[in-house]
């Protein structure tokens, strides 16, 4: 559902004395000492949802083309937009979110304390974060003016955040913006319009197997290890369930083959019984049991070598008759 924001900056008068800017100035920059402080408290308070090592680690995560795609053009289904006044003229935005951003915020959040940060201005980030973050899982934002300017861009150095190192990864779409923190960083694909995305969804699993590792750093090694693990647990699992079929159908075969032999040991068995039952019946003045007379009574036909030998007597008769005949 398309949706539309309306956020605007407070302007400051322009008629302000030398002791009012001043003032004003001073005011602005314990409010920015406060907050830096505040943010430090509060990513470096051990969490009531810390893990067993000790306190959680810090995931940092980029904004643009890392967890959505923002144009000031209109994009076909784009997800929400936005209206921002900065100096008094109006922009519009249109944002279109990467797949999967609640579900991720969401499970990250059992796992880490999570940080906005983007290079972008704070007029239009506090919106779209307030939109794909509505309960409020980031513990804090930092914008454009918390970045370190280098010739080759903006970058994040992440010794601001007031943590060790071995404790913090940041995510983002562009290697500059760990230029000063290259261990820390993990580049992500970038986001623009895919709504088939699933880069969010299939590496959550590692981000929460780096969560437990009392290092983090360095990210790619680590990345590149975790795929080759989960590769070759996949491949344990395939030949596991490959050689759990087999084994299932030999059994099938064996139990098959077994009731086959069951079946059969029955009839023999049951036949025995029926002639041991017959010959211990037979009349007293017998001298002996007439195997035909109990076929009979079983209804069974006579054996194919006795047949054999009946109709073969019976020729060699006949033979002899017309031996006889004839001479």
């Amino acid at each position: 559902m398309q949706q539309n924001i309306i956020y605007q900056k407070e302007q400051k008068t322009k008629s302000q004395s030398f002791l009012a800017r001043i003032c004003s100035c001073l005011s602005f920059l314990k409010s920015k000492q406060q907050q830096t402080n505040q943010l430090k408290y509060q990513l470096g308070i051990d969490s009531p949802k810390s893990s067993f090592l000790g306190q959680r680690k810090v995931i940092v995560l980029d904004l643009d083309e890392t967890l959505v795609h923002s144009q000031f053009q209109i994009i076909n289904g784009y997800d929400f937009s936005i209206d921002i006044i900065v100096q008094g003229q109006l922009f519009k935005v249109y944002v279109t979110i990467r797949p999967g951003v609640y579900e991720f915020l969401e499970q990250l959040y059992e796992f880490y304390d999570i940080v906005f940060w983007t290079a972008s201005l704070q007029e239009y980030a506090d919106p779209v974060m307030d939109f794909i973050d509505p309960n409020n899982r980031a513990i804090g934002r930092m914008y454009r003016d918390s970045c370190t300017p280098l010739q080759i861009g903006l970058t994040k150095n992440l010794n601001k955040l007031g943590r060790d190192l071995k404790d913090i990864i940041i995510v983002d779409n562009s290697v500059v913006s760990f230029h000063l923190n290259p261990e820390n960083g993990f580049q992500i694909k970038d986001f623009f319009f895919d709504k088939q995305d699933q880069e969010l969804e299939l590496n959550l699993p590692f981000f929460i197997w780096l969560s437990q590792l009392p290092d983090v750093r360095p990210v790619s090694s680590l990345f590149k290890q975790f795929n080759s693990t989960s590769s070759n647990v996949l491949n344990m699992r395939n030949a596991v369930t490959l050689n759990s079929q087999y084994q299932q159908n030999e059994q099938r075969k064996f139990q098959s083959l077994s009731r086959s032999l069951s079946l059969q040991k029955a009839k023999m068995m049951l036949s025995n019984q029926v002639f041991r039952t017959l010959t211990l019946s037979k009349d007293d003045d017998d001298d002996e049991l007439d195997e035909s007379k109990i076929r009979d009574k079983l209804g069974l036909s006579q054996p194919p070598c006795e047949k054999a030998n009946k109709q073969q007597n019976q020729t060699e008769e006949e033979d002899k008759e017309t031996y006889v005949i004839s001479h």
